[in-house]
């Protein structure tokens, strides 16, 4: 018996909602667990170059809190991490921009933000999926297959930049003291 036809009998013994909740339940456990994974990781590459960073401007006498902003500062624009997504979420993101491209290089109207894939969720998050796809376009037009090289550039390539804001990296990644957000 195949899957299609258990749901077809399940459903006929009204089940099927119960074994489909389970099943939406479990996948979004796997989203949940593997983003969190993938902001520790992050998080872990932040305070590896924050760190020496804050140490050093101690060591210049810089008073603690000033020496935490201007190192949050420093470690968010000169970093180069990894980029922290996931390949199939980054999939779809990908292709859903290079479509709205071609539609704009059409002439076609298209929209600006795309809401149904959280790309408008803000300005740094959408400057990081837009960076992505370029380097997955230069890729592609090498001759690679658009999932290759959304593999490639997730696994080896660096981001130009952390893609959080000074605010998200004193409160929730290194706050050690308590400081109020940048502004």
């Amino acid at each position: 018996m195949t899957f299609t036809n258990n749901i077809v009998i399940l459903q006929r013994q009204n089940y099927c909602f119960t074994i489909l909740s389970y099943f939406f339940t479990m996948n979004n456990t796997f989203n949940d667990n593997a983003h969190r994974e993938l902001c520790q990781r992050r998080d872990q590459e932040f305070l590896a170059l924050y760190r020496p960073t804050l140490d050093a401007l101690l060591d210049q006498g810089m008073s603690p809190s000033k020496a935490r902003r201007a190192a949050v500062e420093f470690t968010i624009a000169n970093g180069r991490p990894h980029y922290h997504v996931n390949h199939e979420r980054a999939y779809r993101c990908v292709c859903h921009l290079l479509q709205a491209e071609d539609k704009r290089g059409n002439g076609s109207r298209t929209y600006r933000n795309s809401g149904d894939m959280d790309l408008a969720h803000g300005r740094l998050r959408r400057q990081m999926w837009y960076e992505i796809t370029q380097q997955v376009k230069s890729l592609a037009t090498r001759g690679m297959s658009i999932e290759n090289a959304i593999d490639h550039v997730l696994d080896h390539c660096r981001a130009s930049r952390f893609f959080i804001s000074p605010a998200t990296a004193l409160t929730k990644i290194c706050p050690s003291v308590r400081t109020r957000a940048l502004r």
